[in-house]
Formats: C-alpha cells, sequence, structure tokens
C-alpha cells in the first residue's frame, strides 16, 4: 500500500474512495430500512445532511477552522439520507513537534477542496471507506472525513505554534464537531475513528465529541494511535508536546491526573471510567515502524533519544498497555497485529487483515455490537 512507504503520511492514497453501495454482509440493513420509513413519516430532514448529494463525495468548508499556514480547511462528507450512522475518520499525517519532525508533516501548505477533489480523483476504494465492500462494517454509514493539516495530533490550540505555525487542531475539531450534531440530529450511533495522528486525535477528542452527541452512542476506534505507558511514552516527551501545543488548554478540564507529569498516557483511563457504558478499540502493530520514530524522540530519555524506537522496546510497550494500563476496563480492548506496518483500516479488503484466526472486520463488528466476547486480540 502507498501510505506504507510513506515516512510521516497516511497517504495522499487515502485517496481511494468508492461510490457504489452494497448492504450485504453489513448487518444494518433492518435498521436502515427503519430509518428510511422514519424520514418517509417526516420525523427526519428530507433533505440529506449538508445538502449535500446522497453517496457521493462532497467538501465542505467549515467556518473558523484553519491549517498550520493560516489557510482555511473544512472536511469532506459522503451522507447516506437512509442510515442512522456515522463515522467521523481523522486523517493522519505525522506530528510536527521538532524541526525534523515537522519536515514530513502532512498538508503544510493547507488542505481545502482542490486538494480533496485530488484525493477523489485517485479513484478506487480503500477500507473503511469501500461502499463496494460487503465486508466492510461501515459500506452502508454516513462518513465525514476530517483533514489533518495542523500537525498536531488534533489536539492543539496555539496559533504560534512549532516555529510559528497555527496548530489549533483542537479548535478545529469544536467547529466540525458542532456541525455534524447540527447536520446529523437523528443518528443512533457514532463512531470517531481515525489513523496514526488521526488514532491519537480521536482518542485525544473522545470526551468532547461523546458529550457534544449527548445520549446518542459514540464508539472508539483508534487505528495506529497506541497511548504506551510513561517508560515508552516518557514523560518529557509529553511535556514538550505539551508546552509546543497548549495542551493544557485542551486537555479534559476534568480529568486531574491528565495535567500531572505523564498525565496524557491517563486519557484512556479518563474515558474508560468516565464514560462505562461504551466501547473503545485499539488497532497497533507490534513493531509499528512510524510510531517508533516519533516515540524515539523522548526514549529512553529526551537528552538521550533513539530514533526509531528499538522494536523490542516498541513491542514490550504494546504489551503493556494491552495486558497491564488496559486490562482493568472491560470496555476496552487491543486488535494486536505481529508486524512493522503502520494503520490498517485503510487496508483494501478491509477483512484482509486477520491474527489468531479473527478477521479484523468481524474484530470491529463484534464491538459495534457491543458483544459479550469482543475482547483482545493477540498474536
Amino acid at each position: 500500500m502507498l501510505f506504507r512507504s510513506k515516512l510521516f503520511f497516511v497517504p495522499a492514497a487515502l485517496a481511494m474512495f468508492a461510490f457504489g453501495c452494497s448492504s450485504d454482509g453489513t448487518g444494518d440493513d433492518d435498521d436502515d430500512d427503519d430509518v428510511a420509513a422514519e424520514a418517509d413519516a417526516g420525523n427526519f430532514p428530507v433533505e440529506p445532511p449538508f445538502d449535500a448529494p446522497p453517496m457521493e463525495w462532497t467538501w465542505i468548508d467549515v467556518p473558523g477552522s484553519e491549517c498550520m499556514n493560516d489557510t482555511p480547511t473544512g472536511m469532506g462528507v459522503n451522507v447516506n439520507p437512509t442510515s442512522s450512522k456515522l463515522m467521523i475518520y481523522l486523517e493522519g499525517g505525522g506530528a510536527c513537534f521538532n524541526a525534523f519532525t515537522c519536515t514530513g508533516v502532512a498538508h503544510q501548505n493547507g488542505f481545502g477542496s482542490s486538494d480533496f477533489d485530488g484525493i477523489i480523483r485517485d479513484g478506487g476504494s480503500s477500507g473503511v471507506f469501500n461502499r463496494a465492500d460487503g465486508d466492510n462494517p461501515f459500506a452502508d454509514w454516513n462518513m465525514i472525513f476530517v483533514p489533518y493539516c495542523t500537525g498536531d495530533i488534533f489536539s492543539g490550540s496555539n496559533p504560534d505554534g512549532f516555529g510559528g505555525r497555527n496548530q489549533v487542531g483542537y479548535d478545529n475539531m469544536g467547529f466540525y464537531t458542532d456541525l455534524l450534531v447540527q447536520e446529523f440530529p437523528h443518528v443512533n450511533h457514532v463512531v470517531l475513528t481515525g489513523s496514526s495522528a488521526g488514532g491519537f486525535g480521536a482518542s485525544y477528542n473522545y470526551d468532547r465529541v461523546a458529550t457534544a452527541f449527548g445520549t446518542t452512542k459514540v464508539t472508539l476506534l483508534d487505528d495506529s494511535g497506541p497511548a504506551l505507558g510513561d517508560k515508552y511514552m516518557t514523560p518529557c516527551l509529553q511535556e514538550n508536546v505539551r508546552d509546543i501545543w497548549n495542551l493544557d488548554a485542551t486537555l479534559p478540564q476534568d480529568c486531574t491526573e491528565c495535567f500531572g507529569e505523564g498525565g496524557l498516557s491517563k486519557i484512556t483511563d479518563y474515558i474508560a471510567t468516565k464514560w462505562t457504558d461504551r466501547n473503545f478499540g485499539v488497532i497497533t502493530s507490534t513493531r509499528d515502524g512510524v510510531i517508533r520514530l516519533f516515540l524515539g524522540w523522548g526514549f529512553p530519555s529526551c537528552s538521550n533519544p533513539t530514533v526509531p524506537m528499538p522494536e523490542a522496546d516498541f513491542a514490550e510497550g504494546v504489551a503493556e498497555m494491552r495486558d497491564v494500563l488496559l486490562a482493568p476496563y472491560d470496555n476496552f480492548s487491543v486488535y494486536t497485529i505481529e508486524s512493522g506496518l503502520h494503520v490498517w483500516l485503510l487496508e483494501n479488503p478491509l477483512g484482509a487483515t486477520e491474527v489468531s484466526g479473527v478477521k479484523l472486520t468481524d474484530w470491529i463488528r463484534g464491538q459495534l455490537a457491543d458483544e459479550s466476547s469482543w475482547d483482545d486480540v493477540i498474536p
């Protein structure tokens, strides 16, 4: 896959969206029939959200949202007016917190409608966006694509970030979330997901998105954004990005432990205990070559970094996250893949990934359905 050859990008090959629709194998047909009946009865808006053409990708300018170069941005929408479900996908593309990492971060020159059109023109289909894949759990869902152009894993609120960059990804997420709540008042299930930086961003923004949607179920699916413990995602590295991105202004204010030393690793504990009736899933490789590059800047210390972090150390960190840090939470499960590759939700077909006899698509379906058997998958 093209995105796996990129050092910091979850690529321009995100780019492979499908425009066909198949409900075979998604398990959503009955629900969607009910939604259609409700719409016919006048209980839902007749016009699709955003007045966008159904089942086609459309660019939406979102007032207030900005990229690191101060240009306005927005998001892509692909609506299915007969669906009661909404997937919000946050794009990946590195993290900008020093001179080296900022050189490879995604969309440094902004991201607007022409950039989105370029992605669409690449054609094809990709992973969770493939409406023609009957094994894709999201094939019939409303789909949102949130571009990544702030370099701060959607967590920043600093208009004067590293090198003077406008790193306001968290502020942007507020504008996106408000608009989506307004445009999708009828949905009964939201999945907040993303890959790489987008995976980290989904976890970071989960509490505010879940709060904004009120009683609507919001599920987290984090692809390749593992929140490792302090030995691996070291407090000095956390403090570095906390200062650069102004995270004290964006962390959940009622998460007391989030503001202490190593506090960023406490976000998973916070959401798991606050939202006990919600499911949280993490997909990660044991030797992810991209995440090891970033975490290496603080490992074993910021004064003596090893870039990339050695494979064995990262694998130990993944095992600790799964078997120790997240083990107390029945609503958190990890799908672990023995690999050095990066990001899995854009794999085509999505069901091609299988670990210990469990396809990734089946594991995701188990999460979405709140199955009691939904659990960690270990190679």
